[in-house]
């Protein structure tokens, strides 16, 4: 817990990664960069490719914002993404903390997140963890996505 009590109930103290970070910590700090609808976009690249690899999830999420990929539309990926993060959401909400400590440590928030994950089990791979995840620390905007006519 931090020594700043007073701040809101979130650490504020900035911290550098550590050497020995998993790389997919770095990895989730780059993906929460990104907007809410590629999130679900990747997760549904994901939920296709159990085995997948999360850089090449992104990847194709571009290719489709792009129309670079014939074989597959951004609206596919979309609600294949979305049906997969309903189907999980239950699952994740059940097993996540209820209240607790917050950090603006990004890389905490990211543990965080992939706790909940891993302990909901939804997840077949690295691309699905990652992207759960990412979803997982914007689900009010992924729900709000999810829920669009």
């Amino acid at each position: 817990m931090s020594e700043h009590e007073d701040d809101g109930g979130y650490d504020t103290v900035f911290s550098f990664p550590a050497v020995d970070d998993d790389p997919g910590t770095e990895i989730g700090v780059l993906l929460m960069g990104l907007e809410s609808e590629r999130l679900l976009a990747g997760l549904g690249v994901a939920a296709d490719d159990p085995e997948g690899d999360p850089a090449a999830a992104t990847l194709v999420v571009d290719q489709l914002r792009h129309g670079a990929r014939p074989d597959l539309t951004l609206a596919a990926v979309l609600a294949t993404g979305a049906a997969r993060w309903q189907a999980a959401r239950p699952r994740l909400a059940a097993v996540a903390p209820v209240a607790g400590f917050r950090s603006a440590a990004l890389r905490r928030q990211w543990s965080a997140a992939e706790d909940v994950v891993a302990a909901a089990g939804v997840a077949a791979g690295a691309a699905q963890r990652v992207y759960f995840a990412a979803c997982w620390l914007r689900r009010a905007q992924i729900d709000r996505l999810c829920t669009k006519p």
